[in-house]
């Protein structure tokens, strides 16, 4: 799934805010719209003052970097201002789309990458084409069935029971759970013994595009994933309701899917909740990004409870496994850095920095950022114009 800029893991690149002018403040800038259809590039921009961006129009992958080496992907989402020195570059997801971007006066650098940007669409790389039968099959002791080939896919799933079958003249006994997938022009033959039962499922398939031969003549044992997806095949196939036949062709292809990933899962990985996952994620987002907006208002771990419906203890979990910092600190370090930046402007006096950014006191805020940079306040500005 593609993160939008709104994700907290952007905070490494810059911050997002709702609209152009809460972002910009107190910068001067100029301002560029920029038209975008390509779907690759071979050079990033950059900037020694903040860069302002925001989408006007489709859906643009805005690409990352603080050495000009290794990236991030974010999709553009409400506006965002990034940190000076960032490396970024743009394509367009849909076949054009448009950015607001504003910078510092002096104008953007740019450097040559070494290797380009190719956006990787999300475009089908299995192109199930028919399901053409599919049976439950319960077979008896000493059932034989002398073999056959054909010009299709054929996936057997053990649902009861042995099954004994030959695969281009090799051996495989399958048991309880266990899958296979006979591929086009594979030789096969079924039998079971005279001691054993066997109750099955077989789907016969076409492809547009061939299967890979990494699931080619291999036994899985079905994890409670695939086992729950077949579950939800069986019914939809047998179902008469409008479209049901669709759901069948995608059940069996996050099947399909499921094998293709099948080294790489566990059993506890699979039992993962992505949406409660996605939840959270979310939830995170829109909190850090309404603390980054109202950074200059005095507000409360309390208030963020109250805004976002949520209870102290569960707010404080968000934070700490996502972000290993607790949501007072967080907005303590947030405000701080901010007052950091206040004081390099020569703009204002240190107690109307306090008074913006909501501190309860000059001392109170004097302490705090003593305490995180070493230095008071006033000590700071006076370091910085030596």
């Amino acid at each position: 799934m593609l993160k939008r800029t709104t994700n907290y893991l952007f905070q490494t690149f810059g911050s997002v805010f709702y609209d152009m002018k809460s972002a910009i403040q107190y910068e001067s800038t100029v301002s560029n719209s920029l038209y975008l259809s390509n779907k690759e590039f071979d050079s990033y921009y950059y900037s020694n003052a903040p860069v302002y961006i925001a989408c006007e129009k489709g859906i643009v992958l805005l690409v990352v970097s603080k050495d000009g080496v290794q990236y991030d992907e974010f999709v553009i989402h409400r506006v965002i201002r990034l940190q000076p020195g960032i490396y970024f570059n743009f394509v367009s997801i849909s076949n054009d789309s448009k950015v607001q971007i504003a910078y510092a006066p002096s104008g953007l650098n740019q450097k040559k990458m070494k290797e380009p940007f190719i956006y990787q669409r999300m475009v089908s790389k299995i192109n199930l084409k028919e399901i053409l039968t599919c049976f439950y099959q319960v077979r008896k002791s000493n059932y034989v069935f002398p073999g056959e080939s054909h010009d299709y896919y054929e996936l057997t799933y053990i649902d009861h029971g042995k099954l004994d079958m030959t695969l281009d003249g090799k051996e495989y006994h399958l048991n309880k759970y266990d899958l296979i997938i006979y591929y086009p022009g594979q030789f096969h033959t079924q039998s079971t013994d005279d001691e054993s039962t066997c109750s099955y499922l077989t789907i016969m398939f076409d492809m547009e595009t061939k299967m890979d031969i990494s699931l080619m003549n291999r036994v899985f044992k079905t994890r409670k994933d695939i086992y729950n997806v077949l579950s939800a095949f069986m019914k939809a196939i047998q179902s008469k309701d409008y479209l049901s036949e669709e759901m069948a062709l995608a059940y069996l292809k996050e099947v399909l899917i499921l094998l293709y990933q099948f080294d790489t899962k566990t059993d506890e990985e699979s039992n993962v909740n992505p949406m409660q996952e996605h939840y959270e994620n979310t939830l995170l987002n829109e909190i850090l990004v309404f603390i980054h907006n109202n950074i200059f208002t005095a507000f409360t771990v309390e208030d963020l409870c109250q805004k976002f419906s949520i209870s102290r203890s569960s707010l404080q979990s968000l934070f700490r496994t996502n972000i290993h910092i607790t949501p007072k600190h967080y907005i303590s370090n947030l405000k701080l850095n901010q007052a950091k930046l206040l004081i390099q402007e020569h703009k204002y006096t240190i107690s109307e920095i306090s008074d913006m950014l909501g501190f309860t006191s000059i001392h109170y805020f004097s302490r705090k950022f003593k305490l995180q940079y070493g230095l008071s306040p006033t000590d700071y500005a006076k370091s910085i114009n030596q």
